[in-house]
């Protein structure tokens, strides 16, 4: 019957039928289950059923939405004072999770929305231009109404985002990275499990077996109210991303009512980067003379201490010299000018209007 595109639609009359039965048997067949336990009920289900058939899905008529189950988005939103919608397409709630949000006057829905993985998925069977919701875009509550319902069901950030505070000792060569666990409460978050990520530079010889890894991770325990610290050396030079992570114990039902479990959950996070530069004797930019000198007397060559030995011209002057910046600048001037001359007079896109005779003349008088 599927195959043939045949929906079967179920009536349980009375309280001893089995639900679970009739609702799958309407579900796989594409179609309806009613609940009807008086049997002068069953003439209207029918005509019902008739209608929704032989009538084509786009229904175009005036009517206003109904709230079928209240919803956060909703708040503020004068729904039953809303104009009328002019039209919608006929469908079907999909079974449970999905939510039926605004019906329409025959019981079919308008809105619906249903979880997917992290996400929502929305459904509106009207349409949003002017056409069914002409009178809908006048409504001054248009704007808020799709406003909260796309704020309340875009993706969110659980996770909170703290700052961090990353500085090195010179002498020791030190880090010490700071961060406030400060809830949008104002509430110290206190007893975290915190953990730092500190990934650095490529070691030399990253591929021995023996060098020291690119990416360690240590504790940064609690030492204030709120207050998450760790001090740790780098071993290398260069810029070092840090990453906090704040994790919090799942909670677990006991016997004795809710403790904490074994599973985390992370609750907050910080970045943060610090720079260990290069010691500064390698800034030194002058010739080491002394160390020149010294393989120059043992390779047997010799030395000039003049920095301009490696450019020296070898005796050539400059005999003439002039500047070329007039030339390209009245180059520029007359392009400029030529430019203008040809936007603003026409020479060879004029109309030539042909003389008249003397015997069109002579007509026309």
């Amino acid at each position: 019957m599927a195959s043939e595109e045949i929906t079967v639609t179920t009536v349980g009359l009375g309280g001893g039928v089995d639900e679970t039965l009739l609702r799958m048997v309407s579900e796989v067949g594409g179609g309806r289950f009613y609940k009807v336990s008086d049997p002068e009920s069953l003439p209207r289900i029918f005509t019902r059923e008739t209608e929704m058939v032989s009538r084509s899905a786009a229904v175009e008529e005036y009517f206003q939405p109904h709230v079928a189950s209240p919803a956060d988005f909703l708040r503020g939103i004068d729904v039953a004072g809303a104009p009328f919608l002019h039209g919608y397409i006929a469908t079907k709630l999909k079974p449970p999770p999905a939510q039926e949000v605004l019906t329409s006057e025959l019981g079919e829905p308008i809105l619906a929305r249903w979880h997917v993985g992290l996400g929502w998925t929305i459904a509106w069977t009207s349409d949003v231009k002017n056409a069914w919701a002409v009178e809908w875009l006048r409504w001054p509550q248009w704007g808020p109404f799709w406003g909260q319902l796309v704020r309340e069901h875009m993706r969110s950030k659980k996770r909170q985002v703290f700052d961090m505070r990353a500085e090195i000792d010179p002498a020791t060569g030190h880090v010490r990275a700071v961060l406030d666990a400060v809830g949008s409460d104002d509430r110290f978050q206190n007893g975290l499990d915190a953990s730092l990520t500190i990934a650095g530079p490529e070691p030399e010889g990253a591929g021995d077996a023996k060098g020291p890894a690119p990416v360690r991770t240590i504790a940064m325990p609690q030492t204030a109210p709120g207050r998450y610290e760790a001090d740790f050396p780098l071993d290398r030079y260069g810029s070092f991303l840090l990453h906090a992570s704040l994790d919090q114990p799942v909670a677990e039902e006991g016997e004795n009512g809710r403790r904490p479990g074994k599973g985390k959950t992370t609750v907050a996070e910080s970045f943060g980067h610090v720079t260990n530069p290069y010691p500064r004797e390698y800034l030194a930019l002058a010739p080491d003379v002394a160390t020149l000198a010294q393989a120059a007397a043992v390779t047997g060559g010799s030395l000039d201490p003049s920095p301009l030995a490696v450019f020296d011209p070898a005796g050539e002057v400059i005999r003439f010299h002039e500047d070329l910046w007039p030339r390209f600048v009245g180059a520029a001037i007359a392009l400029f000018i030529l430019d203008l001359l040809v936007r603003r007079v026409r020479l060879w896109d004029r109309k030539r209007t042909a003389r008249s005779s003397p015997k069109a003349a002579g007509a026309a008088v």
